[in-house]
């Protein structure tokens, strides 16, 4: 492989037009379209310096559809299209990390590091969240729960093909056996602790659940409780939130 640029990211946007699981709620291709469509959007205007990619791996025609085709070529936003998953039921953990493997080799000698967004989210802060070189993982870990929240993270290329690739093929979302749980259980078992990072704000999500099809608004006063938790948690050295409320 090449040398990688030390300086240059990439943008990785994740979307499922149309639904290919048994575990998504939220199925209305028109809506699911226009949210993909306005967070495209979102994310060309606020990272300008940094290279889009929009990874897809439905039904959905591209070819017909003029206005996001033009979309992609005035924001100069890379689609990389995927057949169908023909793995249904293991879900949409299954599918979505399975589309980041194939990105991730196809761009590893491109590209330092990847900024990854579930599509439909709208993640108002992430400029402010990002805004930093990436060494390792920083994402939002939870003891208690044992997950890593895996909607929106950053990761180096390296940290993501040595611990991170391949992990989609243990996801069976029948089961139970989530990638948010198994993310987490890879940085426990192989103590990945020193290696990650918690967001140093909460990420501001806006957006429909695609698995409860519920709004993904938290608490306020919660988030607020939250923020000052992060600050504590960075000075003693703690990399994972340990209480839920």
């Amino acid at each position: 492989m090449g040398e990688v640029n030390r300086n240059k990211r990439a943008l990785l946007i994740t979307g499922t037009i149309v639904p290919n699981s048994n575990f998504v709620a939220y199925t209305n291709v028109e809506d699911r379209r226009k949210e993909y469509y306005n967070s495209l959007l979102l994310y060309s205007n606020n990272f300008r310096d940094d290279d889009l990619y929009f990874l897809e791996n439905s039904l959905y025609d591209f070819e017909k559809d003029v206005e996001f085709q033009k979309l992609l070529l005035d924001r100069k936003i890379t689609l990389l299209k995927f057949p169908v998953s023909d793995k249904f039921n293991q879900g949409k953990g299954y599918q979505e990390f399975e589309m980041l493997d194939k990105a991730i080799e196809k761009l590893y000698a491109e590209y330092n590091s990847f900024i990854k967004i579930t599509g439909r989210y709208k993640v108002l802060n992430l400029k402010q969240l990002t805004d930093f070189n990436c060494q390792g993982l920083i994402a939002d870990f939870h003891k208690k729960t044992k997950v890593t929240q895996t909607n929106v993270f950053y990761v180096s290329g390296s940290f993501y093909n040595s611990y991170l690739k391949g992990l989609y093929l243990q996801v069976d979302d029948s089961k139970g056996v989530y990638i948010e749980k198994i993310v987490y259980n890879k940085i426990e078992t192989e103590k990945l602790e020193k290696k990650v990072k918690l967001f140093s704000l909460n990420p501001i999500i806006v957006g429909i659940s695609g698995s409860y099809g519920g709004t993904l608004n938290r608490n306020k006063i919660k988030m607020k409780i939250r923020n000052v938790e992060r600050k504590l948690l960075k000075a003693f050295g703690i990399n994972q939130f340990l209480i839920e409320y």
